[in-house]
């Protein structure tokens, strides 16, 4: 059973930033006051190259060491990047290849994960070629808004439907910050908040986290039969697995379906979906009952969107992982489940 219960211990983090110690617009210092406003209370400042520390004082939030190298070449030609957190010595920086990188990470007790996949042209046989990294950028905020190649939930898929497993982490790779477009507090990930640095490090390797570009998530079960899920209204929420197997439940459909239900010809046209749909409504809040062929769900959702789902049934293969998205595109990603 993988289970978040999200309270007020926990934080918004920022996993990957730049600074002027490499090619960043702000300062150190500054780009700690940046994120210090914006109320995060875990940042990691990763400069390309090398490991920057002078910024602020610890006591205002948890900081991570770090950086970020540019190794080897993929099949496409292109480096690699991976951002290496919780190391203090940039030797890795002189490492020939990725995979010496991430072991050197590994080693000295820091986390890897690779950047922006689809930034650098990265296709299953690179990722699925390296051992020991922790998990990839699903989403990164500067290669969205610069050239469009800001996620890699294709990438993460592929990974996961051969059995690895990989977290997912949403991230800034900020350098401009209030030039436009703007690549800050656009990523980050929700984080139970630690005294010490390790923890933090040990609870990313873990995957006891979310990711998140806006929706919040309030607590989630997932199990090999069972998904339950309460966050802030959403209008949509994917499962995902492997093969084409999962569900999607967004609120213009719903709506749809429980309007069709109540006509008898288009309920006998659907009944070779649903043995039965039933809904109640009480202070402008709907509760839906969805009894599907292969599975069942109940959904509660207002004019504002999905605030509450539960879900039971043996449809899914591989692993399963949860997104969530409001009006505006924001998406949360839940770390997935790997199934036996």
């Amino acid at each position: 059973m993988y289970r978040l219960d999200v309270d007020e211990s926990w934080v918004k983090g920022s996993l990957h930033c730049h600074t002027t110690s490499s090619d960043g617009f702000l300062s150190p210092k500054e780009v700690a006051d940046f994120y210090r406003s914006k109320k995060y209370g875990l940042l990691a400042i990763t400069d390309h190259g090398k490991v920057t520390k002078d910024h602020v004082n610890s006591r205002e939030g948890t900081f991570l060491t770090g950086l970020e190298v540019s190794k080897g070449e993929s099949r496409m030609k292109e480096p690699y990047h991976i951002v290496g957190l919780g190391v203090d010595d940039p030797r890795c920086n002189n490492l020939g290849s990725p995979q010496e990188a991430i072991d050197e990470i590994n080693s000295a007790g820091g986390i890897a994960i690779i950047a922006h996949p689809s930034w650098s042209s990265l296709v299953h046989e690179d990722l699925a070629g390296l051992k020991g990294y922790a998990g990839i950028e699903v989403y990164n905020t500067g290669c969205d808004v610069e050239v469009a190649k800001g996620y890699a939930v294709t990438q993460w898929d592929s990974l996961l439907s051969s059995g690895a497993k990989c977290w997912g982490y949403a991230v800034d790779d900020a350098h401009r910050y209030s030039v436009p477009p703007i690549d800050a507090d656009g990523g980050w990930v929700w984080i139970r908040k630690a005294d010490d640095p390790a923890t933090t490090i040990k609870t990313l390797k873990t995957g006891q986290f979310y990711s998140s570009t806006g929706p919040e998530i309030k607590t989630l079960e997932m199990s090999n039969r069972t998904i339950r899920l309460k966050s802030t209204p959403v209008f949509r929420v994917n499962m995902v697995s492997h093969d084409g197997r999962g569900l999607c439940f967004d609120m213009d459909n719903l709506r749809e379906l429980l309007k069709a239900w109540k006509e008898p010809v288009q309920r006998k046209g659907m009944a070779r979906m649903y043995n039965s749909v039933e809904a109640n409504v009480e202070d402008k809040i709907t509760t839906a009952h969805l009894d599907g062929r292969a599975w069942k769900a109940k959904v509660i959702f207002s004019s504002k969107g999905i605030e509450q789902l539960e879900v039971e049934g043996s449809i899914f293969r591989r692993y399963v992982r949860v997104e969530a998205s409001d009006k505006r595109g924001k998406t949360a990603w839940t770390n997935p489940v790997l199934l036996k």
